[in-house]
Parts: structure tokens; C-alpha cells; sequence
């Protein structure tokens, strides 16, 4: 009987750190001693979200001299790696091929690029890199590697990412003689795209008879998250899949008896509820982002509402209270209760995350009355609205330079950011928005209720993937912290700069504006508002005004702090290549 071990590697790789990316994934790679074949995920050399830096020529001898430490440690370790790295093309210079390489016991023997490059939502492979089409010679070849396993060889045949999109070059491998088709990816984290792309696995496995390795990254850069999730699949439908989020090695086999490579054991998905998948994906992109960057804690403005108190306890669960810094800063038409909702709310996460009060009403009425003596009036009252959150903003800013290193964190929902609903250098400021593709509706509100129910009747299944992700537990939450939670979700939205102001006095109710969104931004197919009207039943002229609003907003999103990409379409600068200047209005 043939035996093949093969170790998934799903690492977590930060631009530029080549030698830290190295040492974590030599470690990881030591940490599978068994294995007779190592996976990396795809560009684990460069890291695959290098962006411009790709084309860097100071880059890209970074990269040619870190793809050859590779080389020496599969012969240090007497083994052989698959290391996903960009390779010189036929244009030595601007441009690299995204690529791999397979050592063995420190002898290169299969180097290949990827066939299909992504050029589409977050993808710009075709500004980056070279694709296997435009090479010459050997380079335009695509092969597979004869490998001695146990019991005898296995012919393997591999492919980067976007290649197992597509059925040809699949269908080629097999018939070339592979055995098993080796997949290298970095493959960012959507909403529903992992039950997606386990469908299209599966249609691959059928089309070919094989089964299938596939390694995936882990982790945030800038505003995408890798979730992992590597896995292997046969043809009889078996999975043995990695969990969601955390970063690691682990060796699985796969054994054939006579009738084709099975997998010896199994490990089903992980099946969590959609807000704390997308608590967990939020959270990776805000870890990584504030870690990567070198902020050594957090500060942001605590207001009482769903939206602050969100990410507070976001904030509590990724980095610990005691890096948790939140300012009340409350006006004339801030109400008892938010201050009280907030203040309960800090004290009883955890051991309790510092939360100062700075009100803001002398600075507010200063500002008011500077005004009046230049121009001998009363400023007008949105102009009134965000003077109050610009002071705020002042104060988040002060605190965050006076520390040196304390990141500020937005609090901005996706559908206040779509509408435009924010004041630019007030509440939209900030280092990272962990909300910024988050409805208010639709995301918002049920984490915050799966949060709470996490506090009060604890999940296992979600306490461990989380434990796995972050090394450290879910924070607890006393009774107050508790009813203080519960408090913010039944409270009405306001942002309680006027009297008796409520959120719907400019926009829609969030459920109804959330559904219109949600077609226009994330919907599959893109529809014309006549579309979205008639399937959602609303009038014409409502869904045209939700439209003029989100374009009109273009600028504001431009000048938005980064967040995660969480659903298909995020408001982020690498899925939204809108003009800040336009007329068009539909």
C-alpha cells in the first residue's frame, strides 16, 4: 500500500518581514516531522498581498534570495517543501510570474506558474505578476513530479489558486498522469465563499477521479483576512479540514489501497453561525492590522450605542481589557443612560477596560460662540452636528499622539458609511475601522446578540476556534456588562447630537435601508434600481434617493480609515475604483 503524507501549512505572513515569515514557517515545518511533503500557501515568500511592492527590483532580490533559504531547508531538514513564491519571467525586470517551487532535500525539482490570473473585485494579478502563458521554453511548461512515497511513487501535479477555478488546467495535470493535485492558494476570506469553494473542489475531484491539497494563507493584511481553512478532499467525499482562523501545521495521510488515494482520517469544517464567523473575521483583520503595524494598544470613542460598544467588546476579546482604552465624551444632548450603558459596560468586561470621561460641552460651546463673533450668527445645525464630533475626533487624536504608538479605532458601520452618514476628521477618523464593512442591520445588531448570548450561555464549539485563532479566551462579562449589552441592542439608534435626535431622522429605518444596500453592493448581479424596487417591493424614487446618497458619499469613503473585507463587495479602496469626481447620477 502507497502512503502519502502531506503537511498543510496555513500561515499567517506579514509584508516585507521575510526573515520573521521565515522562521515561523521553518518552525512549522520542524513541528511536522512525519510528513514526506510540505504545502505552503501561495507567494508564501512575498506574501501575496505585497501589492506595488511586487514590482519593486529591491523587492524582488528580497524574494529570489528568501525562495533560496527554502532550498536549504528542505536539505537542512532532509525533506521536500512546495513553497508558493513569485519566479523571474521572461521580463527580467518589472514584473515576476506568480509562481512555485518544489525542493527536495535541497534540489529544485519542479518550478511553475500560475495559468490563470484574477483581475476582478480585490484581484490585480495582471498588474503584478506574469502569467504561465506568457513565458517561453520550459518556462510555458506545466509538469508533474515523480515522488517517492512510502510504499512507492506518486505522481503529483500542482496548481496556484485561480488555477483550480477553472477546469483545464486540472483536466491537464490528469492527463499527465497525476495522482493528486497539490493547490497552493491565498484566497481571501468572503461572505458564504468557503461552502462555495468546497462545492468547486468537489466538482474538480469529480471531473478528475483525484483528490485534492488545499492550502490556504491566514490571517489580515491591511483590508483583506485570510480565514485558512486548508484541507484535503477525495474523490469518495472525504474532507479533512483545518479550523477557521488559527495558524499552524498539520500532517494529514492520504493511502491507497488500489483504487486511488484516499484519506486515512477526517476532520469535518467548522460550522460556525454567520455573526460569529464574521466576529472572528473581523477580529483577524483588527488583530493583525494593530499587531503588524506596531500599535501597542487601542483608544476610540465609547458612546453607549451599538455601533462603540461593538467594538469595544471586539477590541476586549482580540487584545485584552488591558490594551482597551475607551473615551465617553459627552455633550449637552448626550442622555444618563448612554453614559451609564458605557461605563457598565467597560467595568464589567473582563478585569474592566479603562474608560475615561471627557466631556466635550466647553470646547462644544466655545466653538459655538467663536463662530457667532465672526459672523454674527448661529452656525447652521448640521454644521453644529459635527463641530461636536470633530472635537471629539480632536480628543481621540490628542490622546493617540501623546502616547506615540495608540492606535485609534473608527466606529462606523457600512451602511452609515455608504450613505455618507459620518463626519469627515470627526467619527470617521481613525488608524482602522473593524466596522467599516459591517451593516448596521444586518451584522451589527445580531453579533452583538451573539455576543451576548456567548456571555450568558457560552458556545464551546465558538469559545474554541476562537481560543485557537487568538491564543487567548473570550473575554467574561458580569451582570452589568451584561444588561448593560442588552440595553444597547433594545435602545433606539441615535447619534445624540441635537435634542431627542434619532438615526431615522435622516436615514431609513436600518432594516429597510440595509436590504436596498445589500442589493446594490453585494448582491450577485449587478440591477438597476427598477430592479431592486420592484424584487424588494419599495417605490422607485426611495431606492434612486438610497443611490444618489452612496454616490454622493464617494469622497468620504475615500478619506475612510481601512477595515476588513468581510462581504462580496467591501466600501475599501481595493473593492470600490469609484471617481470622487462624477455627475452621474443614473
Amino acid at each position: 500500500m502507497r502512503t502519502l503524507k502531506v503537511a498543510l501549512h496555513q500561515m499567517n505572513y506579514t509584508t516585507g518581514d521575510f526573515r520573521g515569515n521565515f522562521e515561523r514557517t521553518k518552525a512549522s515545518i520542524l513541528g511536522q516531522p512525519d510528513a514526506d511533503l510540505h504545502v505552503l500557501p501561495e507567494c508564501a515568500v512575498a506574501n501575496y498581498a505585497a501589492g506595488d511592492y511586487l514590482l519593486e527590483a529591491d523587492y524582488q532580490q528580497a524574494i529570489v534570495h528568501w525562495t533560496e533559504q527554502y532550498r536549504l531547508l528542505s536539505e537542512e531538514a532532509g525533506t521536500t517543501i512546495a513553497v508558493g513564491t513569485p519566479l523571474r519571467g521572461k521580463v527580467q525586470g518589472r514584473k515576476m510570474g506568480n509562481g512555485l517551487v518544489v525542493f527536495e532535500r535541497g534540489r529544485a525539482v519542479l518550478s511553475q506558474f500560475k495559468t490563470h490570473l484574477p483581475n476582478y473585485d480585490v484581484f490585480d494579478d495582471v498588474r503584478w505578476f506574469e502569467a504561465r502563458g506568457e513565458q517561453t521554453g520550459a518556462d510555458a511548461e506545466m509538469g508533474v513530479l515523480r515522488f517517492q512515497a512510502a510504499g512507492g511513487p506518486v505522481t503529483l501535479g500542482f496548481c496556484i489558486c485561480e488555477d483550480i477555478w477553472f477546469d483545464d488546467v486540472t483536466h491537464d495535470l490528469r492527463q499527465m498522469g497525476a495522482e493528486v493535485i497539490v493547490s497552493l492558494n491565498a484566497s481571501p476570506y468572503a461572505i458564504a465563499k468557503g461552502n462555495f469553494r468546497r462545492r468547486l473542489f468537489a466538482q474538480r475531484i469529480q471531473e478528475t477521479g483525484l483528490p485534492l491539497v488545499y492550502v490556504n494563507q491566514v490571517g489580515g493584511n491591511d483590508e483583506l483576512v485570510w480565514e485558512g481553512c486548508s484541507a484535503i478532499m477525495d474523490p469518495a467525499g472525504a474532507i479533512h479540514e483545518m479550523a477557521i482562523g488559527g495558524e499552524g501545521g498539520a500532517t494529514v495521510t492520504l493511502a491507497d489501497e488500489g483504487q486511488g488515494f484516499r484519506l486515512t482520517e477526517t476532520q469535518a469544517p467548522v460550522q460556525l453561525t454567520d455573526p460569529q464567523e464574521r466576529y472572528l473575521i473581523v477580529g483577524l483583520g483588527l488583530r493583525d492590522y494593530i499587531e503588524k503595524n506596531g500599535f501597542q494598544d487601542v483608544v476610540f470613542g465609547l458612546s453607549g450605542g451599538a455601533d462603540s460598544t461593538l467594538v469595544a467588546a471586539l477590541a476586549a476579546d482580540v487584545f485584552g481589557p488591558a490594551k482597551v482604552n475607551a473615551v465617553m465624551m459627552p455633550s449637552p444632548y448626550t442622555s444618563s443612560g448612554s453614559n451609564t450603558r458605557a461605563a457598565e459596560f467597560a467595568a464589567g468586561v473582563g478585569a474592566g477596560f479603562s474608560a475615561i470621561s471627557l466631556p466635550i460641552t466647553v470646547e462644544y460651546e466655545a466653538g459655538l460662540a467663536k463662530f457667532r463673533n465672526a459672523f454674527g450668527r448661529d452656525m447652521g445645525s448640521l454644521a453644529d452636528e459635527n463641530l461636536q464630533a470633530q472635537i471629539r475626533g480632536n480628543t481621540l487624536s490628542a490622546i493617540s499622539n501623546d502616547h506615540g504608538r495608540r492606535a485609534i479605532l473608527g466606529t462606523s458601520n457600512k451602511s452609515e458609511i455608504l450613505m455618507g452618514y459620518g463626519t469627515l476628521y470627526g467619527d470617521m477618523r481613525g488608524a482602522f475601522n473593524p466596522l467599516k464593512d459591517l451593516y448596521k442591520a444586518i451584522d451589527v445588531f445580531p453579533i452583538l446578540e451573539m455576543r451576548l448570548a456567548q456571555a450568558q450561555n457560552p458556545d464551546p464549539l465558538f469559545a474554541r476556534i476562537w481560543e485557537g485563532a487568538f491564543g487567548k479566551p473570550l473575554e467574561a462579562y458580569d451582570a452589568k456588562a451584561q444588561a448593560a449589552l442588552r440595553a444597547v441592542i433594545d435602545v433606539e439608534p441615535s447619534a445624540e447630537l441635537k435634542h431627542n435626535q434619532r438615526d431615522t431622522d435622516s436615514l431609513p429605518p436600518y432594516p429597510r435601508l440595509d436590504a436596498v444596500l445589500w442589493e446594490m453592493e453585494d448582491a450577485k448581479e449587478r440591477q438597476t434600481d427598477v430592479e431592486i424596487a420592484a424584487k424588494l417591493g419599495e417605490p422607485l424614487e426611495f431606492v434612486r434617493d438610497i443611490r444618489r446618497r452612496v454616490r454622493r458619499a464617494e469622497f468620504k469613503r475615500f478619506q475612510s480609515p481601512p477595515g476588513p473585507k468581510v462581504h462580496r463587495k467591501s466600501p475599501t479602496t481595493k473593492d470600490r475604483r469609484f471617481p470622487l469626481t462624477a455627475r452621474f447620477t443614473g
